[in-house]
């Protein structure tokens, strides 16, 4: 199924998705510092990375990261990402193997990782 949803993304859609998340995430947090994205592309290593302030997620959210469909969007707030599939799309298009880390303000750090099994 997700082979099916990620024909269109390439690396660049996938690294702007993931930018976007970021923007969302800030703008639902209301934060008062300003917002940082960096993004690591290291082709020796075959490793991209995006890391930002956002905000991060929670623990009893985590879902929402890996189902089609999941998102912590107000449908009805004025945010870039819409559909709930904009992560999932990205990771899976961009790479094999992905980990997902994040930390809402001062709680633990969480990390998910995802391989993608091709047939």
């Amino acid at each position: 199924m997700y082979w099916s949803i990620i024909s269109d993304y390439g690396l660049r859609t996938g690294l702007c998705e993931l930018v976007d998340n970021s923007l969302d995430r800030w703008t639902i947090a209301k934060q008062n510092k300003p917002l940082t994205v960096d993004i690591t592309l290291d082709a020796n290593r075959q490793l991209i990375s995006v890391t930002d302030n956002a905000g991060g997620v929670r623990e009893g959210q985590l879902r929402v990261l890996l189902a089609p469909g999941g998102s912590l969007n107000d449908p009805n707030a004025e945010l870039i990402g819409i559909f709930g599939v904009g992560s999932k799309r990205a990771g899976i298009a961009l790479g094999e193997h992905v980990e997902i880390r994040t930390r809402y303000r001062k709680e633990r750090s969480l990390q998910l990782d995802i391989t993608a099994r091709v047939a």
